[in-house]
Parts: C-alpha cells; sequence; structure tokens
C-alpha cells in the first residue's frame, strides 16, 4: 500500500520493494477480509483498476441455536480475499498481471505518461517517466546501518543468487514485513508476541457445496453465532481465483474457541501432518486430522444447522493461535526519523474486528500527508500509534464479549476510554 501511495505521488521517486518470498505468485491463502472506511478511501485514491474488488454485505446479523435472526444490524460492509487485494494492489504498483487481476491500469489525465500498463511497463522498470519502481522477490533484509553522510544502508540477503549479501542506500526504509518481522524482533527483543488463550479455526466453502437452505440463511449478511465461551462468524468472499461471480465465490468464516496454553490440544493442533509445530498459524492443507476431528465434532453439537454445515463442508480447515504485541513508537530509535514501522510489524492486531488491512491504509494515507506538506513524521508517528491503541481497545472489546460476555469487555473498553482522552 505504502508503494502503490509514493508511486502516486507528484514528486518522482526510485521505490524498491524487497520481498523475502522467492516469487510473486503467491498461493491463496483463503484469509477473507472486511474492510473499514479508512481502506475503501484508500482504494477510491490509489486504486486505478476499474474493475470492482468485494462483495457488498448489507447487514451484521445474530443467529440464535435455531438459526433464526436473534438482532440484525443495518451496516454495509465490503468483503474481499487477501489474494485479489495483494495482486490488486501489485498491479497498481508494478503492472504485474495475474488471474486474480489484468485489468487495464486507467490514468487520470493529471497523471498521464505514469501508466504502468502494457507498452509502458517495460520503460518504467528501466526508470524512465515516473521515477522507478522495482518489487524484488526473494530478498531478505538482515540488517539497517544509518549513514553518515544521510540515509540508511540496507544489509539483505538474495535467495535468488545462494544468499548472497547485498548492501543498498535508501534515504528512507518503510518495515512492513509482518507480525513475524526479524528486523522488529532485532530492534526491539523486549517486545513479544502473546499467546490471547484462544484460537481462531478457520476455512472456505465454495457456494455450490452449500444447500440452499443454508444460502438462505447466510446471505448475504455477515453472521454471528455465539454459545458459552466461544462464537464463530461467516462471510463471502470472492472465488479461489478472485471472482466476483455468484455461484463461484467462497463461504469464509473463523471460529473462536478457548485453548489454554498449557493444553496438550494446542500443540496438537498446531503441529502439521509432517510433525512440523507452528507458531502462529498453521496453514490451509497441513491440518491434522487426528487433532482437527474433536473440534470438528464439537462444532456439530454446539452450532447451529448453518454453520455446522459449512464446518462439516470445509475441505481444507486450518488454525491461527490468537496473539498480541505492539511496538511503542513507529519511527525506529537512531536512524533520524528515516526508518518507519508500519502494518502488523507495528502493531498486531486481534482479528475480530478486521482492521489489519485497514490499518496499513490508514498509515499510508497518514504518510501521504507527510509527503504532502500537511504533517510532519513525528505527528505521523503519534497518530499512527493513538489508531492502533485504539484499535487495539476496539477489536479486543468487540471479541472479549462474544467470547465471553460483558465483563470479559469492560476491562477494554475502560482502557479505549483512556487511550482517546490521551491518559493512556
Amino acid at each position: 500500500m505504502h508503494g502503490t501511495m509514493l508511486f502516486h505521488l507528484p514528486t518522482p521517486l526510485t521505490l524498491t520493494i524487497l520481498e523475502r518470498h522467492i516469487s510473486s505468485l503467491r498461493p491463496d491463502l483463503a484469509a477473507g477480509i472486511t474492510t473499514w472506511p479508512e481502506f475503501e478511501l484508500f482504494m477510491k485514491s490509489h486504486d486505478r483498476v476499474a474493475e470492482p474488488w468485494s462483495i457488498h454485505s448489507p447487514t451484521v446479523q445474530f443467529l440464535n441455536k435455531d438459526a433464526s435472526v436473534k438482532r440484525e444490524v443495518k451496516r454495509g460492509l465490503k468483503m474481499t480475499s487477501w489474494s485479489v487485494i495483494y495482486y490488486r494492489l501489485r498491479r497498481n504498483f508494478d503492472g504485474l498481471k495475474s488471474e486474480f487481476c489484468d485489468g487495464e491500469v486507467v490514468v487520470p489525465e493529471s497523471e498521464e505518461g505514469k501508466n504502468v500498463d502494457d507498452d509502458e511497463e517495460e520503460d518504467q522498470g528501466k526508470g524512465k517517466g515516473k521515477g522507478k519502481r522495482e518489487f524484488l522477490t526473494g530478498m531478505n533484509v538482515t540488517s539497517l546501518t544509518k549513514l553518515s553522510e544521510g540515509g540508511v544502508e540496507i544489509t539483505y540477503e538474495d535467495k535468488n543468487e545462494a544468499n548472497k549479501e547485498v548492501k543498498m542506500k535508501a534515504d528512507m526504509v518503510i518495515l512492513a514485513d509482518g507480525a513475524n518481522s526479524s528486523l522488529r524482533a532485532k530492534y526491539f527483543p523486549d517486545v513479544k508476541r502473546e499467546y490471547a488463550g484462544y484460537v481462531a479455526f478457520r476455512g472456505t466453502v465454495l457456494e455450490s457445496e452449500v444447500s440452499e437452505e443454508t444460502k438462505r440463511i447466510f446471505d448475504p449478511s455477515l453472521t454471528y453465532f455465539s454459545y458459552k465461551g466461544g462464537y464463530i462468524l461467516l462471510y463471502i468472499i470472492p472465488g479461489p481465483t478472485g471472482s466476483l461471480a455468484p455461484g463461484s465465490r467462497r463461504y469464509n468464516w473463523v471460529w473462536y474457541h478457548p485453548i489454554d496454553s498449557s493444553s496438550p490440544s494446542l500443540t496438537s493442533l498446531m503441529t502439521d501432518m509432517t510433525g512440523l509445530l507452528h507458531r502462529t498459524t498453521l496453514p490451509a492443507g497441513l491440518m491434522n486430522p487426528t487433532a482437527w476431528n474433536p473440534y470438528l465434532t464439537l462444532s456439530q453439537s454446539i452450532m447451529c444447522a448453518p454453520f455446522a454445515e459449512i464446518i462439516s463442508k470445509t475441505p481444507s480447515p486450518f488454525i491461527t493461535a490468537i496473539n498480541d504485541s505492539a511496538l511503542p513508537c513507529a519511527l525506529l530509535p537512531g536512524f533520524d526519523n528515516r526508518v518507519l514501522i508500519t502494518g502488523e510489524a507495528l502493531n498486531l492486531m486481534r482479528p475480530h474486528m478486521a482492521l489489519s488491512t485497514t490499518q496499513s491504509a490508514m498509515q499510508a494515507l497518514e504518510l501521504e500527508k507527510v509527503f504532502t506538506g500537511q504533517l510532519s513524521l513525528g505527528e505521523w508517528e503519534k497518530r499512527v500509534v493513538k489508531w492502533g491503541k485504539v484499535g487495539v481497545c476496539k477489536t479486543n472489546a468487540f471479541g472479549l464479549w462474544n467470547l465471553s460476555g460483558v465483563g470479559a469487555a469492560l476491562p477494554w473498553v475502560l482502557r479505549l476510554l483512556g487511550v482517546l482522552v490521551g491518559i493512556l
């Protein structure tokens, strides 16, 4: 997101994204995304592909055990998937075409000459036109060094060349390497991920596999069902290759359930079929049936019928151990405000309100104000850190309310008030 925003600035910039994954083509993560106003504003401002990217959900509904509607909230939301957004941003940034997104990049008249499409891609890659953009895969950044003459030296390993060490200089570095950021661990060794005491079972099911009765109950809402100690939610996301066409989309579900950190069950669930223990997320397709079957059986007894059907028809469920972590600052100390920390590298939030993608969009939009002279970097840092604190309080309160009731959510509500008035 930051790269796309920076590319659209009026001042030509040289932009290099160092991606540790070896390929630009990423496997579908079966991960749904619910968007919020900040992300939608980002896409309105910086998405230049004239094709839809989301599915509209007009209401939020809460079901009883008999699948009747207990409560309904008229709240329009946009639903999409990680893969759709990744490939959409790549198309905007460096012109990558994929089965998810191969539409024309439409450039506003005020920015003519900045197109990344077709014949101009080669020229852009060579640095002609509006600056130079590179998306380099297989690059593992290992360290940053402040330069006496100004700027930052980046050291990284090139996996394409047998981990050959490479150095490059930059005026500004944006760390956006996620919750497992090795650089964050290096520069903030005391900040650890903390297990929240529960997991999220997750999965998707093709629309074509679901009964018409269940479709009538779910479509097109964001739907919740709670039971004592846990809850589940579901919404429609694009299909495995990004299709938004009815009939080829997927139902995406997330089931939050408590499991103690010392429980053998947690270790068993997080150990894949090859015997490898995963720290945070065990990917789809690797779940050990022996570990999953007791929870599959549990779901059929505690869920209302539509959710029980969806879970039973999920071909490749997976699991995430819910964690928190947050840094105290968004500007890396000792680098003269030249190293910024963004996304989940800055603030890993529990996923109850799906704020992670929106958080990155907010940070990019605020950084745009820095480059256009509306904010200082210090003001940017204050805003993104506070937004993160507010987001943590909101998502934790909402999640714990659904898991355990008002009493569990109340401390986070009080903390939210403290953040809003500036005492926390």
